[in-house]
């Protein structure tokens, strides 16, 4: 075959005969439209000249359901039709209607929201039947009349916990009992909650215990044929995701090898959109063969293409994984092909009956004229869509009548849902929708299409393109990930190609990666014959031989009178502190005057390191800290990011400003435990990076994780003495650490209390402190509930709730608070969650690291008034670190539970009025980390997204779990000390370096055109001007400089500060990157201050939007305050208050102030440093710079938003 769009005369004879009865079928299937049918069709046609509508009508059904308050529902319903417009699609009857409730809809809510319902339910009938008995067993017996099968598909709303499970097992069952329906469909996720890849044994025990009861009932409950047999009804396993793919199949195969179910007939599902499915066919095929011999039952296989295509692909996207699926339609249809020639060999269909699940009538048309060549008569079943192309089902009948076969060979796969369900349904439209639109379907091209029209044509040389491709395309997973086999190019990362692209997490689904799961359990699992591991104390780069106090650890997840320690770690003394010190301030290896390059090589090193050990590094962390391979395996993920970007990001600020970056000295790194190795790992990486010498001091609780990283890096060739391990206690050492005078810099990440008190004890040092949170998530009516409950289950409970951004408060809007089907289904998936020791991999919540301490102690163990505990706190009886989730209800404003942050499994539950009144209880706790919103409405998440008070904002999607650079971590508030920049942001290493102009006069800074005139910007020229003019000859240098920095500053406010950004630009999800103004800003002037570094102060602060006030001691009367008092001077103070006091009277106010900026650490008064360590306020104390990329940072604070915008998939319209 030369090309697709050759003569029929050259094609073979088996495609010219479909050809043939394609358009044959086609023909007749014209005629046989009704007049209700070419309404709908003519409707699409439409729909299709304005494919925007699409995105209006999926807003409509996603969310005119979600609030049962008609008067909130109404609104909504208006909204989307102001917004968006009313569809130009619909008939112009139904146009002027909606035009009349636009204009009086929300005059009487209650009949406009029935009459909505009833409207939208009403069109949706030909594709998804009302589950009440009457209105389908009627339904059922027309089709059983007509010679057609039914395949009924329950929807109901999301399985998220083991009762729903059970609930939806039991329907199941009812269903099988009942005398008119013959055929379901199921999915495992229906019957079994949570699924988890990396417990897949335990996990397949529990749906083969479920299938098999699903197979009893259908055993039990014989359907009465034509032919007077009696045969079991049929159970159909649908395929779902890519992720459920090992789970289904071995599922079927393994509960049908039972002997009960020998004689039993089934059946699964397969798509063709997975080049795997294939090879998954063969297998079924090979295995069905053999239980045909051994006198079984044949089992039936579905064909389908594939229903999951946009899912996939924002998965792959968001979790950097190659898609699961073909690219091109043209590739599944090939395979589609390739997979039913398979299917239909005598010898194969014998064992797998087939269906064919398609509208498209040359896919038809090719089984059929196949089948007739290879002489099959039986075991083959033609499926389509009820509702969808009902003129081709009559048609095929109407071929069934001529063939006079006594063998049903037409089935309609036919969802089902009662009148209180129908939301759940939304999902199936929505992929209905898309299935209709998508420019290569042969549905989008069916409505009112004619033999050989140019849409036909398109069609016929798509049939025969595929055809041609169907023996050449590949079988081979997409996804071919190892981590056991896994080989690394040594020039891999940003040090390489200055490309920077986060680490991909392990994809638990791929069995090699389970298999390597299971090796590393074994190695790292404690049991009585485990060997200590001694961890030495190294001072000067060798290993302290004198006797040291020895830290023990044990397995949390098991009792400590079970299993002998795991580590034993050598504890450094008071002067094996100030030695490390000493070497730290003095360098020995010269780290200090390494190039950024050579830097970033060394470091490169590192991140590979890290890739090789995951498994490791993994294995310690279970071992020591009982994190779940779930939860550490993303961890090094992230901490191979830090490495990796960091010195990219030093790279990126030199490339693009001519600032000279230099080492502030000796930085201390104190991590948590609860994160021991990503927050780590990115501290010491980003002081390493600046060419710092770092101490770095791991928790108490996950020392052992510390060497694991520390070798990481030396084993790169990073020197030990420019990263020494310092092993402590709290205590005197730890105090003489942290307060010792040679230590420039504090990287801390834990409790606000702490933060504090080291601030205090150094206020002089510079602090970057990542603190503790109260963090919440909001739902509002207009959530999609199901979706709320399963965010908040993973935010609030990920590795026992001991992670710094999870979910400790819910806030639900009224309507949701007494919604008792929420109620319930929050509480159910959080019962289901499976706890205990982290070496079981079924479990997905593993144990505290330590028994709770006095705050969650008291959370868990006390009520306050009007609380109640929706569930029960319940601790493990030998294991006092095990504890089952508790969800307290009816938490009240201002109390313990609502203000404390307790770092454990408790969820406490609130009620709000409104959203404005829910943010109002967030913002409350003066915390300010992460914080969640559930709501669909555009109008709520704006309102929501500039009130909401935090670092890290999330909505419709879970609050844990942050990227570098993707989501930048840090907060505000009580939630950050220091000068607030976020982890893993482009701006967090370069707070580490010492800068300095490169060039005198300001000639330096980066410069652009600028798009907004502004008052600073008038101010600049006119200066300019008078420069020119040679006026202000006595300080022409120092404004000379203020003027190239306040162009600076305004060229980076607009092309970096001003706007969002997002640096990857997902398929499905947003994640901004924006500043927003510090609030108010005090300029503090000095005596020594120069004019430039006065000016520009100002200047920037009133660039960044602050409230500015100029502060000055009394009696100050130099060369600044004089031309503060000019007329030039004035204008640039404009609006800003000028306030002359005493640095006490100064102290006096400080908690009206955000920030303090002064233009020399050296000119900070000692008042002032204890002043503001003890409120946890920030100096900025930087020397000002004309650069405005690094100058403008002072007067902002960052934060991100990340927004799952995509509907299961659906980009509304982003597609456009």
């Amino acid at each position: 075959m030369n090309s697709p769009s050759q003569e029929k005369t050259d094609l073979p004879e088996i495609l010219r005969k479909t050809i043939a009865l394609a358009e044959k079928w086609q023909n007749r299937a014209n005629t046989l439209r009704t007049k209700d049918e070419l309404k709908q069709q003519q409707m699409m046609r439409r729909l299709l000249n304005h494919p925007s509508d699409k995105t209006v009508v999926m807003h409509l059904v996603d969310q005119s359901f979600r609030s049962g308050n008609p008067r909130r529902a109404v609104d909504q319903f208006r909204y989307l039709l102001e917004h968006h417009g009313i569809p130009r699609f619909f008939p112009q009857v139904e146009q002027w209607l909606l035009k009349i409730f636009l204009r009086f809809g929300n005059i009487l809510p209650q009949i406009s929201h029935s009459q909505i319902l009833r409207k939208i339910r009403a069109d949706t009938r030909r594709t998804i039947l009302p589950e009440e008995p009457e209105i389908l067993k009627a339904h059922l017996n027309k089709r059983q009349v007509g010679g057609v099968q039914v395949n009924l598909n329950h929807l109901g709303e999301a399985v998220l916990g083991d009762g729903e499970a059970l609930n939806r097992l039991k329907h199941y069952g009812e269903s099988l009992r009942n005398p008119d329906i013959h055929t379901i469909s199921i999915k495992i996720s229906n019957i079994v909650a949570q699924l988890h890849p990396l417990g897949f044994e335990n996990e397949l025990d529990l749906i083969c215990e479920r299938l098999s009861e699903l197979y009893r009932n259908a055993s039990e409950n014989p359907v009465l044929h034509s032919d007077g047999t009696r045969r079991a009804k049929f159970v159909n396993l649908d395929m779902e995701s890519y992720h459920d793919l090992d789970l289904t199949m071995a599922a079927f195969m393994r509960t049908l090898d039972q002997a009960e179910f020998k004689n039993l007939q089934a059946g699964i599902v397969l798509q063709a959109y997975l080049p795997d499915s294939f090879l998954r066919q063969q297998e079924l095929v090979k295995w069905a063969k053999k239980r045909v011999k051994n006198a079984g039952s044949p089992v039936k296989m579905r064909l389908v293409k594939g229903a999951n295509l946009v899912m996939e692909a924002v998965e792959a996207e968001i979790f950097g994984w190659p898609l699961t699926v073909f690219e091109s339609k043209i590739e599944t249809d090939a395979n589609f092909k390739r997979m039913l020639e398979f299917g239909l060999q005598p010898e194969n269909i014998a064992a797998v009956h087939f269906g064919l699940a398609s509208h498209n009538l040359f896919d038809l048309a090719y089984t059929h004229v196949l089948a007739e060549e290879r002489g099959i008569t039986e075991g083959l079943v033609f499926e389509m869509l009820e509702g969808m192309a009902d003129h081709v089902r009559r048609t095929l009948q109407e071929e069934k009548r001529k063939a006079k076969t006594k063998e049903t060979n037409l089935l309609l796969y036919t969802p089902v849902t009662s009148q209180d369900q129908f939301i759940s349904a939304i999902a199936y439209l929505v992929r209905r929708l898309d299935e209709n639109t998508s420019p290569d379907n042969f549905l989008r091209h069916s409505f009112d299409i004619r033999v050989g029209s140019s849409e036909w044509k398109f069609l016929e040389n798509q049939f025969l393109e595929a055809w041609q491709l169907k023996d050449k395309i590949s079988s081979e997973p997409r996804r071919q990930q190892n981590r056991d086999k896994e080989v690394f190019p040594e020039n891999l990362g940003t040090f390489a190609d200055s490309i920077f692209r986060n680490e991909a997490d392990t994809d638990w689904v791929l069995p090699g990666n389970r298999k390597w799961a299971d090796k590393i359990r074994k190695k790292w699992q404690p049991t009585a014959n485990t060997k200590v591991k001694k961890i030495p104390l190294y001072i000067e780069n060798s290993e302290v031989k004198s006797k040291r106090k020895q830290q023990l650890f044990f397995d949390p997840s098991q009792p400590a009178a079970d299993v002998p320690a795991v580590y034993s770690v050598a504890l450094a003394t008071k002067t094996d502190v100030k030695k490390a010190v000493k070497i730290a301030k003095d360098d020995p290896e010269q780290w200090r005057h390494t190039t950024l390059s050579e830097r970033h090589e060394l470091l490169s090193g590192a991140a590979l390191n890290m890739r090789k050990r995951r498994g490791d590094l993994i294995g310690a962390a279970a071992s020591v800290c009982g994190k779940t391979f779930y939860e550490s395996d993303p961890e090094i993920s992230e901490a191979i990011d830090f490495i990796e970007y960091y010195p990219h990001s030093l790279r990126l600020i030199e490339q693009h400003t001519s600032l000279k970056l230099s080492p502030l000295g000796v930085v201390l790194v104190i991590p948590p435990w609860n994160f021991p190795i990503a927050i780590p790992t990115g501290g010491v990486a980003a002081a390493l990076a600046c060419g710092n010498t770092v101490l770095f001091k791991p928790s108490p609780l996950a020392f052992p994780l510390g060497a694991e990283i520390a070798k990481c890096f030396w084993d790169a060739g990073i020197p030990r003495e420019a990263l020494q391990l310092v092993y402590c206690e709290n205590g005197e050492p730890i105090q003489t650490l942290s307060g010792h005078p040679d230590v420039d810099a504090i990287i801390f990440t834990g409790g606000t209390q702490t933060a504090l008190k080291l601030l205090e004890k150094r206020p002089d040092a510079e602090l970057s402190a990542e603190t503790g949170g109260k963090n919440a998530t909001i739902v509002t009516a207009m959530a999609d509930r199901d979706q709320a409950v399963e965010h908040v289950l993973h935010s609030a409970f990920s590795h026992s709730g001991q992670k710094c951004s999870a979910t400790s408060l819910l806030v639900l809007e009224k309507e949701v608070y007494e919604d008792e089907t929420f109620r319930k289904q929050l509480l159910d998936a959080i019962q289901t969650l499976k706890v205990g020791s982290v070496w079981n991999f079924s479990n997905k919540m593993g144990p505290l690291i330590r028994e709770p301490l006095e705050n969650l102690r008291r959370g868990l163990e006390t009520l306050e008034d009007g609380e109640s505990w929706a569930l029960q706190p319940k601790c493990d009886e030998r294991n006092l670190k095990l504890w089952h989730p508790a969800v307290k209800w009816g938490v009240k404003r201002g109390s313990f539970s609502h203000q404390t942050e307790f770092f454990g499994p408790l969820l406490s539950v609130m009620k709000a009025e409104s959203l404005d009144d829910a943010i109002e209880i967030v913002n409350d706790t003066n915390y300010g980390l992460t914080s969640g919103l559930e709501s669909l409405d555009p109008r709520e998440q704006k309102i929501w997204s500039e009130k909401i008070k935090a670092g890290n904002l999330y909505i419709n999607r879970v609050t844990t779990g942050a990227i570098v650079l993707r989501q930048s971590f840090g907060g505000m508030g009580l939630s950050a000390i220091g000068a607030g920049i976020k982890a893993g942001s482009p701006n967090y290493a370069v707070q580490f370096c010492r800068i300095e102009e490169s060039k005198p006069y300001g000639d330096s800074p980066t410069q652009g055109p600028l798009r907004e005139e502004s008052p600073l910007l008038y101010l600049a020229r006119n200066w300019q001007t008078q420069l020119s003019r040679n006026e202000h000859a006595e300080i022409w240098s120092e404004l000379h400089k203020t003027i190239q920095a306040i162009y600076s500053c305004l060229f980076q406010y607009e092309s970096e500060f001003s706007g969002e950004q997002d640096f990857f630009r997902f398929r499905g999800q947003d994640n901004l990157f924006r500043y927003l103004p510090l609030g108010k800003v005090t300029v503090r002037l000095h005596p020594d201050d120069e004019l430039f570094e006065t000016l520009i102060r100002i200047a920037a602060a009133r660039i960044a939007k602050c409230k500015v006030e100029v502060s000055f001691p009394p009696n100050l009367e130099n060369t600044v305050t004089e031309f503060l008092g000019t007329t030039e001077g004035k204008r640039l103070c404009d609006s800003v208050e000028i306030r002359s006091e005493t640095d006490k009277e100064l102290c006096g106010r400080l908690t009206e102030i955000d920030r303090i900026r002064y233009a020399h650490p050296d000119r900070v008064p000692l008042e002032i440093h204890q002043a503001t360590a003890k409120l946890g306020k920030h100096i900025s104390r930087h020397i000002p710079l004309a650069e405005g990329r690094i100058e403008m940072l002072r007067y902002l604070q960052e934060q991100s938003l990340s927004i799952d915008y995509h509907r299961y998939g659906n980009l509304g319209e982003r597609e456009f």
